[in-house]
């Protein structure tokens, strides 16, 4: 049962319960073998008399009396729970029946069902699980009330062990965007140089002229990030915040593609939401387009997109028909021709008969983040994660307590380091306005470490290439995905996993060009680097580097990561045959000539063998160590050294 259904359960036990007990007759008396006061036992058939005539005040006054005389009378203390509870007073209630279960605890085996309820809905949930637990274990237990008892229990143990493991929290306001106004709806770019969110204010129709008045507007706002800070942003110029209310936003790692949530009234009146989309291109934003069929539907509301870093996964949710619950989550693969393949729903290890909603997948493309009122948690909506393991994804975990609090807890995005997370809230505000939030994001549930490989494909000649593309490809898996070019800039951004022996290759796809590839392992530097990739021609004598191919000092053996580059390389051979190509090996100056010379040829000799076991003809390939006697950058720096130190291929023919 989802923890919505639970609440619900002990809200209907409690009202039916109450509603009960105002048409009932003078209850039943339990069982209690126990040594009275004479003066005590004296008032109760008056309060049963009082009762039967349906005086309930006098009731109240005989009953309490016998308690003044004995204070632990379990048959008074009984018919007074129950007199409160037909008032609605719960508290007494409570203290009376406590009484009765302390007095004598085989009374009525009933007691300790509903005083557990009544203590669980109360905020006393360690009390009152123990007395469900004694319940569920009664021989005298009803099997209907058992079942509904055990629903509760693990929803409230769940509740014990996430506050007995409670994380730090300390959210603060980000500076500048968080303003006396309301935001919310906000999300932070892979790079984490935009900030987009909606303010909603008072602002004044300049079209209205002097006489006209303000109006409360929801704004689609930007803010770029200006010496590591947010400025309060100004709002998204046109086609933004002209005939829509846009929100919710999510946007690639080159900062290209833009999806986002808008809502309108069909022609039945009912205000359905869809997914839309644009794109940037030279700096202007296209015209706002809508998602076709089937993500969006004309009966259902799609909303909440998260797109992946690298534009290849869409995410959101939809109440639409054939789901698990009232909302669930879907995912979309990009094919590649560009176009969206049909929603699937991510199945019930995530959704569940209740409601998930704000997805957020980090730029790993492995750790999704969503809110759920289905899955045990605090109450309400709690925000949980779960992880992708082998094409499958793992079961959900919530984020821990008080970041989930018994208040609904939504759309949480998290930056590219994984450390910092936000969230938009009025819970927090003095203002009891929305502000948008951010805190430490403890180390369990953060994502897997990515690297965001950014640059612009160039020629021999520095120019832009814009019609070659870049195919990210992983080593494990095998599976390609193709990384977007900026078609008038020839600006690339890949986000690459780099983490957990999953290595990536970021490699330049065009006819007649030199190979060029980066390797991305688990050794690369977590956030934003250069890509170092060209796109230039195969010209007889040019030298091109084999980027990431690395030696232990005064070492020639290469290592997976070289390997993985060598690879490739041998892939690149076999697609180009006519290429003929001498393996050259560098160094720097420490040491001596004849040492670097050696050592240079037998790395050189090191990379062509390894070829040669790749399938590639001998006749093809040469190898040469030149040492220290070819620099291309000065040795009296560390960064100079670093470029001397490298392992090349030069076209000698094609």
């Amino acid at each position: 049962m989802s923890r919505e259904k639970v609440f619900i359960g002990i809200i209907t036990i409690l009202s039916v319960l109450v509603s009960t007990h105002f048409l009932a007759a003078q209850p039943d008396l339990g069982e209690c073998n126990q040594s009275t006061k004479d003066l005590a036992t004296s008032q109760l058939p008056k309060a049963q008399k009082a009762w039967k005539r349906g005086d309930f005040q006098e009731t109240q006054r005989y009953l309490e009396k016998a308690v003044d005389f004995d204070p632990q009378y379990a048959d008074a203390n009984y018919l007074l729970g129950e007199l409160y509870l037909k008032k609605g007073q719960l508290s007494g209630t409570e203290a009376c029946w406590d009484k009765v279960i302390q007095a004598c605890p085989d009374y009525k085996a009933d007691l300790y069902f509903y005083l557990g309820v009544i203590l669980v809905e109360s905020g006393k949930e360690k009390k009152g699980i123990e007395y469900l637990e004694t319940y569920v274990k009664h021989p005298e237990r009803d099997p209907a009330l058992v079942f509904q008892a055990q629903e509760i229990l693990e929803e409230k143990q769940i509740v014990l062990r996430l506050k007995a493991s409670a994380v730090p929290f300390n959210p603060k306001p980000v500076p500048g965007i968080s303003t006396p106004a309301d935001e919310y709806l906000g999300c932070l770019s892979p790079d984490m140089e935009l900030f987009l969110f909606t303010r909603k204010l008072m602002r004044r129709n300049k079209y209205d002229g002097p006489a006209g008045g303000a109006r409360l507007v929801e704004e689609f706002t930007i803010s770029n990030k200006s010496n590591d800070r947010y400025p309060a942003g100004i709002p998204l110029r046109t086609p933004f915040n002209d005939k829509y209310n846009e929100g919710g936003p999510s946007i690639t790692a080159d900062n290209s593609e833009l999806f986002f949530t808008i809502c309108e009234p069909n022609d039945t009146g009912y205000l359905n939401c869809d997914l839309w989309y644009t794109r940037q291109l030279n700096g202007e934003w296209d015209p706002l387009k809508p998602l076709p069929e089937p993500i969006n539907l004309p009966s259902s509301w799609e909303s909440q997109p998260s797109i992946s870093a690298n534009g290849d996964l869409l995410f959101f949710a939809s109440n639409r028909q054939g789901g698990l619950g009232g909302i669930d989550l879907y995912m979309c693969h990009r094919m590649a021709n560009g176009s969206w393949g049909p929603p699937i729903n991510l199945g019930k290890d995530v959704n569940t008969r209740a409601n998930e909603k704000t997805p957020f997948l980090h730029s790993d493309s492995r750790t999704l983040y969503f809110s759920s009122d289905g899955l045990p948690g605090m109450g309400g909506f709690d925000i949980f994660y779960t992880r992708m393991v082998d094409e499958k994804w793992q079961k959900p975990e919530n984020i821990g307590y008080p970041i989930n609090n018994e208040q609904d807890n939504l759309g949480l995005f998290v930056s590219l380091d994984g450390k910092t997370a936000y969230f938009s809230t009025k819970q927090l505000s003095s203002r009891k306005d929305y502000d948008i939030y951010y805190f430490e994001l403890p180390e369990k549930v953060r994502p897997e470490k990515v690297t965001l490989l950014r640059g612009t494909l160039r020629d021999e000649s520095g120019k832009a290439v814009t019609d070659a593309k870049l195919e990210l490809k992983n080593l494990k898996t095998q599976e390609k995905i193709d990384i977007r070019v900026d078609e008038l800039s020839g600006n690339y951004t890949a986000a690459v996993r780099s983490s957990n022996g999953e290595n990536h290759m970021l490699t330049v796809k065009k006819k007649e060009i030199a190979f060029s590839a980066r390797l991305i392992d688990e050794k690369s530097n977590a956030g934003l680097i250069a890509g170092e990739l060209e796109a230039s021609g195969l010209r007889s004598g040019r030298e091109f580097k084999l980027n990431d191919i690395y030696f232990e000092s005064n070492s020639s053996e290469l290592n997976i990561g070289a390997r993985n580059v060598l690879d490739e390389f041998a892939l690149f051979l076999n697609e180009n045959p006519s290429v003929r190509a001498e393996i050259q090996g560098h160094t720097d100056e420490v040491g001596s000539i004849e040492a670097n010379r050696i050592l240079s040829s037998d790395r050189a000799k090191v990379v062509y063998n390894y070829l040669m076991q790749k399938g590639i003809q001998s006749s093809r390939l040469s190898h040469k160590g030149y040492g220290s006697a070819k620099p291309i950058a000065d040795n009296n720096t560390e960064e100079g050294k670093a470029k001397n130190r490298r392992t090349v291929f030069v076209i000698k023919s094609n």
